[in-house]
This record gives C-alpha cells, structure tokens and sequence, in this order.
C-alpha cells in the first residue's frame, strides 16, 4: 500500500511545542516565522489594536537587550528581522545565512518571551501606532478595502482593522498589553515554520533550546460562533479626486476545495488583466485605472470583494457594469475557455508564488496554525487541475446568487 503524500507531516519538540521544516539545501540561507495566535478578530471593542501594539512592542527591549540591540544584532550579520498582524495571527519572523541561524532563534525567543513593556517607550511607541492609524486612513483606498469586511460581517471583530482605531488605541494601558501577553504568547498558541539550508534534528533542537521556558498556556478562541454575513452598505466621506467603490459577496473559508472553486471565480471576475471586469471598464470604456477582485479566506468563513475607483459621474456605470455580470454569471454561466484560462492561471500563480521562500514560510505556517496539517503542493496541484467544469459553474452560478454588500468611499452624500 503505498503511502499517502496529501498531508506533509507537522512534528512536536519535546516540550510539545508545534513546527514544521521545509529544508531546501540549495542556497545557504534559513527563514524562521513565529506565528502566534494573537490578531484583531480576538479582541473586544476596547482592546482593538492591543495585538498590532504588542507586535510594535515587544521589539522595544527585552531583560537582555536593547532596541538596537535587537535590531542591530540581526542587521549586522545581513539579516532581516521583522512582523506584521493580521486579523488571525501574527508573524514574527526573521532571515539569515545558515551559518547564523542559532543567532534569530536566540532574538525571536527573545523578543517573544523577555520584553519588559516599558512603560516611556510604550507611550513613544503608542504615538507611533497612532501615526501609522493616520498614514492609514489618509488613503481612501485602504479605507474602502477595510470597509469591504464591514460590508460583509458587519461589526463583527473579523472584519475589524488590526491597527485599531485612535480611541482604542489611547485607552490601552501596561497592565492591558501585559495581561494579553501572557494570556497569549504560550507554547499552545504558536506555530513555527522554518524553511531553508537546516536539517530537522538541528531544527528541533534550536526550538527547543530557545522557546521551551515558554508557558503552557492555552489556544486563543475567536470572540462567539463564526460571523454571520450582514451584507451592509457603508458610505464614508473623503475628500478625494475619486470614488472608491467596493461591491461584495459571501466567499469561502481557507484551505478548502471551495476556497479553489472560489479563487477562479475571482480571477474571471477581476483577477487579472484578461478579467471581465478589467476588459470591459478599462480596456474597452477608459472608465477605471483600477478594478480588480478578490477572494478573502479566514479559518472558518470567507467572503469576495470587488473594488474599482473612478471619478464620481462614473460610479454609477461601474457598479452597474460589475452588478451585470455577476448576474451574467448566476444566469448564464461562464465560456469553458474563461474556466479552463482562470484554471491555468490559479495553478500558474500558485507555483510562481511558491518561488519565495516567505510565500512558503507563510503558507506552512498558517495551515499548521489552523489545520494541524500541511497540504503538498503536488495534492494541491492536483486538486487544481481535477477540478471540472461542470462542478465550477454550479459554484459559480451558487454564489453569483449570494446577496451583496457595497461600501463606498469619498465625496459621497451620507443620508442622516
């Protein structure tokens, strides 16, 4: 009976804590990613942002080093370390030469176990975040992308922004970010990927040395049951040149078949340049810059948005043009030649992401986190290209039915 390759193994330190290797010996170099179970859907109204603000923080001094310290003792040996938080986890991870990797264990843990939240440099650090909030709602693009969530899931925490807002960000204090910290930052709720020139005996071995004197500790849970879809229509008022407009549906949760059924949805819609979408608002009417669409997967939900921005006496034959094929879809269907191109391009984009160590570093490391296991690529090629045309277009024509959200950005008129 021969052995079954659609599941790659995910291995256990001694002290129990979970990693997956990925060795990869043709260039000299080890990639380390932390992921911790610790992001904005976990958080409550008040401590929106309190995930983003420990990530900012725990890089600002341990009991062993200081913020440079940190900093230069990887930059010094050519190094990248670095970490950003997202509405399921965060990523801390770090790249070096393989002859230095036992030097990013040693900082990651670091960092991860030993920071001493000082309370002068938190207060710097909150001014910082506060920056970042404004940098980010300077854009009225990035708004729309993160009103397309509240579109879809409402005020639910999963569609919230990971920075936070000013308001929440101001009202966490010390003893907030010390509580979350120990409450999540334990060897139950993160996951270790590592790909690179490193052989699993030494892999192990360094996870153990530098993370086993974390707490036991115990998997964070999402905040209620799975989101319910609310599909809303959000209107913020920017001062902006353009609109910006984003239509959305239901989706598919992660690492499923679906979420593959849903992704060349997505590409015939607008995932590229030969897209539906892309064709007919700015190939052949000069109507957009920019249209494009895209699935958003969780662990247990997902949804698709549609975005596009023009000028304001064009926004009504945009969301016309998008509204019409999607109801093209739900009643006619798509060309075999949309579904067999979409097919291909999904499978061509899959490898060619894969080229990045990161690209795989991240996928590891999500899938081990929330599914215990690690797809191959080979079984996930395979799920690809067995997909059929007849089970897309029922899914395809499923979905082009689903209701729909709309959020909307810029000199727009806000009914009181």
């Amino acid at each position: 009976m021969s052995e079954d390759k659609t599941y790659l193994e995910v291995s256990r330190t001694k002290s129990g804590i979970r990693y997956f290797l990925e060795e990869n010996k043709f260039f000299p170099s080890v990639l380390i990613g932390v992921f911790v179970k610790s992001g904005s859907r976990y958080e409550s109204k008040k401590e929106r942002g309190i995930a983003h603000f420990i990530e900012h923080t725990v890089f600002k001094g341990t009991d062993k080093r200081t913020a440079f310290q940190i900093s230069h003792e990887i930059e010094r040996l050519g190094g990248e370390l670095n970490a950003y938080t997202s509405s399921e986890y965060t990523l801390f991870y770090t790249r070096l030469l393989n002859k230095h990797i036992e030097k990013g264990f040693d900082i990651l843990s670091d960092i991860l176990i030993n920071p001493i939240f000082d309370e002068e440099l938190l207060e710097r650090e909150r001014k910082v975040i506060i920056e970042e909030i404004h940098e980010y709602y300077d854009n009225p693009q990035d708004i729309c992308q993160s009103e397309a969530l509240n579109s879809i899931w409402g005020d639910n925490p999963i569609a919230n922004n990971p920075l936070g807002d000013e308001e929440s960000v101001k009202g966490i204090k010390r003893e907030d970010i010390l509580e979350w910290f120990h409450n999540t930052f334990n060897k139950n709720n993160i996951f270790i990927s590592v790909i690179g020139d490193i052989d699993k005996e030494k892999t192990s071995y360094l996870i153990e040395k530098y993370f086993s004197s974390l707490p036991e500790g115990s998997a964070t849970k999402i905040l209620g049951d799975s989101p319910p879809y609310l599909f809303q229509k959000r209107m913020i008022k920017k001062d902006s040149m353009q609109v910006h407009i984003a239509v959305t549906l239901k989706g598919e949760k992660s690492f499923t078949r679906k979420s593959i059924l849903h992704s060349i949805y997505t590409t015939i819609l607008g995932g590229n340049m030969s897209s539906r979408l892309f064709q007919k608002l700015r190939e052949k009417s000069g109507l957009v810059y920019s249209v494009y669409a895209y699935p958003v997967g969780f662990s247990d939900t997902g949804g698709t948005v549609i975005y596009a921005s023009a000028l304001p006496k064009n926004i009504a034959k945009i969301k016309d043009t998008i509204n019409r094929e999607i109801d093209d879809i739900r009643i006619n269907g798509v060309k075999k030649e949309e579904f067999q191109d979409a097919k291909e391009y999904i499978l061509g984009s899959l490898i060619l992401g894969l080229e990045s160590s990161s690209g795989r570093m991240q996928r590891n490391g999500t899938q081990g986190m929330f599914q215990g296991r690690i797809k191959s690529i080979d079984s996930l090629m395979k799920e690809i290209e067995s997909v059929s045309f007849d089970e897309f277009l029922a899914f395809a024509k499923e979905l082009s039915s689903s209701e729909k959200g709309e959020a909307v950005v810029g000199n727009v008129k806000i009914k009181s």
